[in-house]
């Protein structure tokens, strides 16, 4: 008798792991779009429960039923906008032009305005540095197959410029741009971007490249 006591009392004890809301629910979807649409128009600071619920014209307190603590939201946001963005990336590595794929992907100002916006949260936030580590690998990693299949079959040569440092400067170039531009700044650019489309036009020698006769010669040396 005293034996099934203690098995009752350790099981009451024993603290219930609480459901939530499924991964498939449309209301999560929903939620999280919500919170990732707010991130890129007001930043980070601005993806609170009640915010995210009004932007996406539910009740409050659904938030809580599907993210607990702010941080189960902020990372589930990531990781919806994080699996968006590799989608697009595998999408473009396997596209007919990658290296134009992948840039123009690079420099979609609302996509690098968000990624900008969980970088600044990692710095307030672990959990998400975690996450932007991972996914970022993930990524790159996606990205450097598809140069090095892209100029395994290319004539030309581009020196010390290994796949893995043409990603790293594709992404910091993008970056960049986005970021000067969302505050006005906008000096060189156009410049900066010609250059760009001018190198893309001669690594996937196009018809209107003017050096495509030449193209046994290496870029950079």
């Amino acid at each position: 008798m005293a034996k099934r006591v203690s098995e009752e009392a350790t099981v009451k004890a024993t603290p219930q792991k609480r459901r939530f809301g499924t991964d498939k629910s449309a209301t999560r979807t929903q939620l999280l779009d919500a919170a990732l649409a707010l991130m890129v128009e007001e930043g980070y600071a601005a993806v609170s429960g009640r915010k995210v619920a009004a932007r996406a014209g539910l009740n409050a307190s659904l938030i809580h039923y599907y993210f607990p603590t702010s941080d189960d939201l902020l990372v589930a946001a990531y990781r919806r906008g994080a699996e968006q963005s590799l989608e697009r990336h595998q999408a473009a590595a396997q596209s007919d032009d990658p290296l134009r794929a992948l840039w123009t992907l690079s420099i979609d100002p609302s996509r690098t305005a968000l990624a900008m916006e969980f970088m600044a949260l990692a710095n307030h936030r672990k959990v998400i540095g975690e996450e932007i580590a991972r996914y970022a690998e993930h990524i790159r990693a996606v990205q450097i197959a598809a140069i090095e299949r892209y100029l395994a079959n290319s004539p030309i040569h581009l020196g010390p410029c290994t796949a893995g440092a043409a990603t790293v400067w594709l992404a910091a170039m993008a970056r960049l741009l986005v970021m000067e531009e969302g505050v006005g700044i906008l000096s060189g650019h156009d410049d900066a971007r010609q250059l760009m489309d001018w190198l893309l036009t001669r690594l996937s020698h196009r018809p209107d490249d003017e050096s495509r006769g030449d193209s046994e010669q290496t870029v950079i040396s």
